[in-house]
């Protein structure tokens, strides 16, 4: 696979997750590689203060192996749909797991770890639910 190609289903996956959750001001995604862990990080404002510097904001950061980006890059479009969906209901779901009830004062932050079932798609018809 070119490279090219890697890195637009990379930034695919963030267009995806930017939209994961409501912030009154732009949600900020990017990505890192140490080698065999992808990085991909959310962060947004959940109260906007005015100020940024007083801005309650969270952070969700996924790790991803090099073969599940090499997978999800290596599917088609429908397929790759999937997966994001998937993908954002997972991080919604494990961000409302751990903010119960929603942190409003001071940052927050979660880290997880893709799991393949997440990138397991069966021959249609797909579904968002692993």
């Amino acid at each position: 696979m070119r490279k090219t190609d890697r890195l637009q289903r990379i930034e695919e996956i963030q267009l995806a997750l930017a939209s994961a959750f409501e912030s009154p001001k732009s949600p900020s995604v990017a990505s890192y590689d140490e080698g065999a862990t992808l990085y991909i990080q959310l962060s947004w404002v959940l109260e906007s203060r005015g100020d940024t510097s007083l801005d309650a904001r969270c952070v969700v950061t996924l790790r991803f192996s090099q073969t599940q980006i090499d997978s999800y890059a290596d599917m088609d479009t429908a397929k790759r749909q999937v997966i994001q969906q998937r993908l954002k209901a997972a991080v919604q779901k494990r961000f409302g797991e751990s903010q119960s009830p929603p942190a409003r004062e001071g940052d927050c932050a979660i880290e997880m770890n893709v799991d393949d079932s997440l990138l397991n798609l069966p021959d249609e018809p797909y579904s968002i639910a692993p």
